[in-house]
């Protein structure tokens, strides 16, 4: 959930002359001419369509343009005071931006080249005398090399090449695994069920294929007469729609009766993914139903239009689905909100099992655009509108509580977990993944009331520290 405490306060200066540099207003000294070229796209951009565009024409004289371009972006909005719901102040206490601008290559649906393992963006401290810290497992992609090697969601990285993580390694090591920089790893890990058994795997760099659609299952619980059907899905990426409609497909052809739709990792992504992820679930009679729209700055000279945006080719595929159950966390934001708020606002029930999520109301219009001059293409996201749901509802910015509060020990099935949404076991688990027991009790109506299942998913409270993470918005891709 976001928290703002860090305001910098700038001296409005007015803007005489154009508000972005060009022939009329050059960039400052110091950096290249690619550099000054893309700082001008920014700035037009900025100037013409930011939400808050007010300020940024009021303050355009303050900001330095003689960075390089990679840094121009953050270090100008953080000179901003009116731009709140534009990102977070994390652990550290800095600001971090949901508005990017990052170089881009076209990518495609083949097979990535790498291990295979996704890190949560936690580390956990295994000694605070030795300074030794673990990585903990967020997901392994199936038939990658990791996968291969017997990785699994929750295991704890203690160490790699023979040598513990510290605080002076870990931003290295991290990136080593979760970008793929190495060629080969070695790794010791601890696996946080079962026996908890400590066991080494060599891995080398492999082909896989890198998808959001990352888990699935049809669940079938003895004296219950409904199918329930399981996704885990990590992002929203309209590359992998077709995936993604092609699971709940197979749940429908299999007669399921009841999803439970696992976001607790999906920091979010393409509102039209998001519309085509709703569409498919919910019955024919909410067809034409208004998900979302979505209204920009009035002055914004480039689209000033509320957009909406309808439920289309909805189905009775799931006839007999009445409702959601949401897995969440405060790692779900964006377009996984976007689902949550969208659906209540056609009053469709959705339940969420976990916790508040991050609250990220507002979102950005993507453009890819090759720069004149140079050879450097780019994507460009500047936060542009707001969100809101058919009612005309977009107060979720403090993140949307959940029906059962898996970080509160008080919740209706007294099972809590201090650390969730910390990866504890394999997805798909029903015995020691917290969230999806709890999720399953949930839509059965039954509680959680053995002794056994209690102590299978009692955790250790862990020593953890935070690593800053990306985030993404809802990302609505234009011309």
């Amino acid at each position: 959930m976001k928290r703002f405490s860090l305001f910098v306060t700038m001296l409005l200066v007015a803007c005489t002359q154009p508000s972005y540099p060009g022939i009329d207003r050059p960039s400052g000294g110091g950096n290249s001419a690619t550099d000054q070229s893309i700082i001008d796209y920014i700035d037009l951009r900025l100037e013409n369509e930011y939400y808050w565009l007010d300020e940024v024409g009021a303050k355009c004289n303050t900001f330095n343009r003689s960075v390089a371009w990679e840094n121009y972006l953050s270090q100008t909005l953080s000179r901003l005071e009116s731009n709140t719901d534009d990102g977070y102040v994390n652990s550290k206490g800095q600001r971090v931006f949901y508005s990017y601008i990052r170089e881009y290559e076209s990518s495609t649906r083949a097979s990535v080249s790498g291990f295979g393992v996704e890190l949560h963006y936690t580390i956990v401290v295994i000694d605070n005398d030795l300074r030794n810290y673990g990585f903990l497992v967020e997901s392994v992609y199936p038939n990658s090399p990791a996968a291969e090697a017997g990785v699994k969601r929750g295991d704890i990285i203690t160490m790699i090449g023979g040598s513990y993580i510290t605080p002076e390694n870990y931003a290295t090591r991290f990136t080593s695994i979760q970008d793929n920089t190495a060629s080969a790893l070695k790794l010791k890990l601890k696996r946080q069920t079962g026996d908890k058994e400590t066991f080494d795997v060599e891995l080398t760099k492999g082909a896989y294929a890198k998808t959001p659609v990352v888990y699935n299952d049809i669940i079938e619980i003895e004296g219950y007469d409904k199918k329930i059907g399981y996704l885990v899905y990590t992002g929203f990426e309209s590359e992998y729609d077709d995936e993604l409609l092609g699971v709940l497909g197979e749940f429908a052809a299999e007669g399921v009766g009841e999803v439970i739709l696992d976001l607790r990792c999906n920091g979010g992504g393409s509102v039209a993914s998001a519309v085509k992820l709703c569409s498919a679930l919910v019955p024919a009679s909410y067809e034409g139903g208004l998900l979302c729209q979505i209204t920009r700055n009035p002055k914004n000279t480039k689209n000033d239009t509320t957009q909406q945006f309808k439920l289309v080719n909805t189905s009775d595929q799931l006839a007999n689905l009445e409702r959601l159950t949401v897995i969440c966390s405060d790692y779900s934001a964006s377009a996984s909100e976007l689902v949550i708020m969208g659906l209540r606002g056609l009053d469709f029930p959705v339940t969420l099992v976990g916790s508040t999520t991050e609250g990220k109301n507002c979102g950005m219009d993507v453009t890819r655009t090759t720069i004149a001059n140079t050879d450097v293409t780019v994507e460009y996201a500047p936060i542009t509108f707001m969100c809101f749901d058919a009612k005309g509802y977009g107060g979720w910015g403090e993140g949307i509580t959940p029906d059962v509060d898996l970080t509160n020990e008080a919740n209706e099935f007294g099972l809590s977990d201090k650390n969730y949404p910390l990866p504890r076991a394999d997805w798909g688990d029903q015995s020691h993944d917290i969230a999806l027991v709890t999720a399953l009790a949930k839509v059965t109506g039954r509680n959680i009331s053995t002794s056994a299942t209690r102590s299978e998913v009692g955790f250790e409270e862990l020593e953890t520290t935070a690593i800053s993470r990306p985030v993404e918005g809802v990302r609505n891709y234009v011309e």
